[in-house]
């Protein structure tokens, strides 16, 4: 598939390689339950790469792996070039510098004004002037298809769809060049699914992204994904095209997606 280029802001632009994420070879265990079991994949600069998976398949904990949250058992996780389980602490926290996440619920801090929410990381990171802090949070508001307006307002006055977008402003406030999501549409009525997904799409276009989703939402994934990693029994059993889905030999993987073959008319 096409990758794009890095944008001149993005931490990771240094690095030059086709993979934006590589796991080789990951084990995790909790205790006797063997969540990964020599997971293996690599996620192509540019791209929207879904996870699936049923539940309790280590989805959200391989995503935390990713971002260095969580220590594999053994393999490695080379994010941007990097491996980021053998890093130093300062270089870990660099390397997660490069990564944005949206969580399931959002994760907006309640206390705080929307402003506040979306220049946290700004002010924490930064230490912007007003003028420019307000500059860029009225940008970023814009790029999710809200107004400067919405600044002013609290989290508990905005409905489900706006507190969507308005975490994913704050996650890339620091111009992240990998996104992550985290069951973005779990929970959700159709049309905000619907915008939810828009949004991934233009938010990867518009800021040349690399997208990591997690999800067990097929026919989102069918209709949003450039690539699919399938997890099933602690390895991935499936990567690669949507398509390729329905003629695969693994009967786990056919079954799985099978209820969108009506969706995608195959």
């Amino acid at each position: 598939m096409a990758t794009k280029a890095g944008s001149s802001d993005n931490v990771g632009e240094r690095f030059n390689g086709e993979y934006a994420v590589e796991i080789n070879g990951l084990q995790k265990s909790f205790g006797p339950f063997h969540v990964h079991q020599g997971i293996n994949l690599k996620v192509r600069k540019g791209t929207i790469t879904y996870i699936m998976g049923g539940s309790g398949v280590g989805k959200s904990v391989l995503l935390k792996q990713i971002m260095g949250f969580i220590r594999p058992d053994a393999g490695k996780v080379i994010v941007n070039g990097e491996s980021i389980h053998e890093a130093s602490m300062r270089d870990t926290k660099r390397i997660r510098h490069s990564m944005g996440v949206l969580f399931q619920n959002g994760a907006l801090f309640d206390s705080l004004s929307v402003y506040d929410n979306v220049s946290f990381t700004l002010k924490e990171q930064l230490h912007l002037p007003k003028s420019e802090l307000d500059a860029r949070v009225k940008s970023l508001l814009e790029s999710v298809g809200l107004t400067f307006e919405h600044s002013k307002k609290m989290p508990a006055q905005l409905s489900g769809g706006q507190r969507k977008r308005i975490a994913l402003a704050r996650a890339i406030a620091m111009k992240p060049s990998i996104m992550m999501y985290d069951e973005p549409t779990t929970g959700l009525d159709p049309l905000t699914t619907d915008m939810v997904t828009k949004l991934i799409r233009e938010t990867n276009d518009q800021y040349n992204l690399t997208s990591i989703v997690i999800s067990h939402d097929t026919n989102v994934a069918l209709d949003v994904a450039e690539e699919l990693a399938f997890l099933k029994d602690g390895i991935v059993q499936y990567v690669g095209e949507p398509k390729g889905v329905f003629s695969d030999q693994n009967p786990d993987v056919r079954e799985f997606f099978a209820s969108g073959r009506k969706r995608l008319k195959l």
